[in-house]
């Protein structure tokens, strides 16, 4: 039986702590034991999830992506305004989409061909796009088109479960799940997911292997970029509405779901199957303060903040030791 590897400490930790969570809410209330809560904390967390895939490749590759909050909101407004002014919904969704990527295309040029640090590039572009969604609008705008109504009343499947029953899962929690399906294969079963491990883990090393560096940062950014719109039109469908001033915070949601997941804020190590465990677990922080009733929601984002600074430590632990752990195992050879 193989030895569980270092790397694979933060995702078994993130799984116990998954299923402790879920099975103290079973516990404790009774409205948490149906698949209808299991639906709408996908639901709930759908667009922030969606998000948050792309971000487990972006920081995969030792980048960081600030800016989908605000390009979840420049998606939103500029489907509002064209369903507004006669496009149909999904004209409106596949221009959205378009900007979105072109938009995170952008931001790996940048990166690579000038050598910037991601974590400015990607904070100026949170400020970009987030001045394009005001330029588009100052005001929501309402989402209303019978194609959209559709989609959100018809565009599902009827989910059932022993013990827990049988609920409608609606077009945006489907869109999540499939979402993480094609993550899992693209980082599991693909070239790609292996170049941005590889870009991870070593940079230098990693160019020397013959990986493209730029086609593969360009990439990973579109990817990113990808997703957030893909947020956005999550976020859309959900509220009717396209809101220049929604997803603030959302990126940072985001990168405390991959980094509880058990992906390594240094790069190289990680999986999209522990950032859907982290968006389950930071899902149920949140469901549970609204069950209780007696705390305030702050204590949310507090919980998430004790959880990922836990999480960062472990991290931290991890890696001093790793030299440690090779130097005693080359000794051990002798």
């Amino acid at each position: 039986m193989r030895s569980l590897d270092r790397r694979d400490v933060p995702l078994v930790a993130t799984a116990v702590l998954l299923v402790a969570l879920y099975a103290g809410v079973l516990v404790g209330y009774e409205s948490a034991r149906s698949l209808r809560f299991l639906v709408d904390l996908i639901k709930g967390n759908a667009a922030m999830g969606i998000c948050a895939v792309g971000m487990t490749f972006v920081i995969l590759s030792g980048g960081i992506d600030l800016s989908v909050g605000s390009v979840v909101a420049l998606t939103t407004v500029l489907v509002g305004t064209l369903v507004a002014g006669g496009c149909h919904p999904l004209l409106a969704f596949c221009v959205g989409l378009a900007v979105a990527v072109s938009f995170g295309a952008a931001t790996g040029y940048l990166i690579h061909k000038f050598s910037l640090p991601p974590f400015l590039v990607t904070l100026a572009g949170m400020f970009f796009a987030r001045g394009a969604a005001f330029l588009v609008s100052m005001q929501p705008i309402a989402v209303d088109h019978p194609a959209l109504d559709w989609i959100v009343d018809e565009v599902g499947f009827t989910a059932m479960i022993p013990g827990l029953g049988r609920t409608w899962v609606p077009a945006t929690a489907l869109l999540f799940l499939i979402v993480l399906a094609l993550g899992v294969v693209l980082h599991r079963s693909t070239s790609f997911g292996r170049n941005v491990l590889a870009m991870g883990g070593d940079r230098q090393a990693a160019l020397l292997m013959g990986v493209p560096l730029g086609a593969t940062t360009v990439a990973l950014y579109a990817l990113s970029g990808l997703c957030a719109g893909l947020g956005g039109v999550t976020t859309a469908l959900i509220d009717s509405a396209g809101k220049p001033n929604i997803g603030a915070g959302l990126e940072l949601e985001a990168i405390a779901s991959v980094v509880i997941g058990g992906t390594l804020l240094t790069g190289g190590a990680g999986s999209v199957v522990g950032t859907m465990m982290g968006v389950m677990i930071t899902g149920i922080v949140r469901a549970v303060i609204n069950l209780d009733g007696r705390l305030p929601s702050p204590w949310h984002h507090i919980s998430i903040g004790l959880l990922l600074l836990g999480f960062i430590v472990m991290q931290q632990l991890l890696i001093r030791s790793a030299p440690a752990a090779r130097g005693d195992e080359a000794r051990s050879h002798r």
